[in-house]
């Protein structure tokens, strides 16, 4: 026995070692169907929506296994389970092949407001005695789906029941999101409208500089009598992605140059920076102060 049991520690040390080593390096997100995110954050998605994932597996000691998964709310360096062993996919055979592409589709839990969520994964071969081998971890920002409801709430028509939202522009996207979220809107056309009201919101998705230009150049001919509240989302090369704005007594002028709109059905942060981007056109023009 006094010889078993130092060979015996030594082993099951060596083994967690290995599979260590193996557990950080087995499992990667490429990406969320249909998106990319910027290396520099999370990955955001909504909660109690189920999101397909394109994963990347390195070599693994395993021909035929299922995938299961753990959820972790992460808060600093703390972390509350909320899920465990939840069945991903079955039967999943892997080949000498490193690195393995593999498509999953997880529905995140349910959370009340912005969550970091740890979703631990692994793999149990099918064996007559499952054996459990970690495979790694990924970590997201997830968010509640009443972003969406708030969104969906900002966008509802006038008190007389017209259409608060105008979109013009040859541009589908928008036009696509409001007729999914049931929000009414009135069709402007590929054009800017010839004619504005203040107490509306106009979205123009554009396609060229010069379509861009031309409603940049109406915007400030009609400052001098009245602006409407607009948003250009239009690409611009000499500009850094991103929002930027123009306030005047009557109205504003927003310009987005981000592709925010290639997401906005999945992504919680394009439709928070819309809802951001609706409360600057809604609220009160204050002029700066001269001293």
């Amino acid at each position: 026995m006094s010889l078993r049991l130092p060979w015996l520690v030594c082993t099951l040390l060596l083994l967690g070692q290995v599979g260590a080593v193996w557990a950080a390096d087995a499992v990667r997100l490429v990406s969320l169907e249909g998106r990319l995110e910027a290396a520099s954050r999370l990955p955001a998605v909504f909660a109690n929506h189920e999101e397909k994932l394109n994963l990347e597996v390195g070599a693994v000691p395993a021909q035929t296994a299922s995938l299961r998964a753990d959820f972790f709310q992460v808060a600093g360096g703390l972390a509350m389970p909320l899920a465990k062993n939840i069945h991903l996919q079955d039967g999943i055979a892997f080949t000498n092949v490193s690195p393995q592409s593999l498509r999953v589709s997880i529905k995140f839990p349910d959370v009340k407001r912005q969550a970091e969520i740890l979703v631990r994964l692994a793999l149990v071969q099918n064996v007559p005695k499952p054996v459990r081998m970690p495979l790694g971890e990924l970590r997201f920002e997830v968010f509640p789906a009443s972003v969406t409801r708030d969104l969906t709430d900002l966008l509802q028509p006038s008190p007389d029941g017209s259409p608060r939202v105008v979109v013009f522009g040859p541009g589908q996207k928008l036009r696509h999101f409001l007729t999914g979220l049931h929000v009414p809107f009135e069709d402007g056309g590929t054009d800017r409208p010839d004619r504005s009201d203040p107490d509306r919101l106009y979205f123009g998705e554009l396609a060229t500089d010069e379509q861009f230009q031309q409603a940049q150049d109406q915007s400030g001919a009609e400052d001098r009598s009245g602006i409407a509240r607009m948003v250009l989302f239009s690409p611009d090369e000499s500009l850094p992605p991103g929002v930027y704005s123009e306030r005047f007594p009557s109205g504003a002028f927003i310009h987005v140059t981000s592709p925010l709109l290639d997401n906005l059905d999945d992504d919680p942060r394009a439709q928070l920076e819309l809802i951001k981007i609706v409360h600057l056109l809604s609220s009160p023009y204050h002029p700066p102060r001269v001293e």
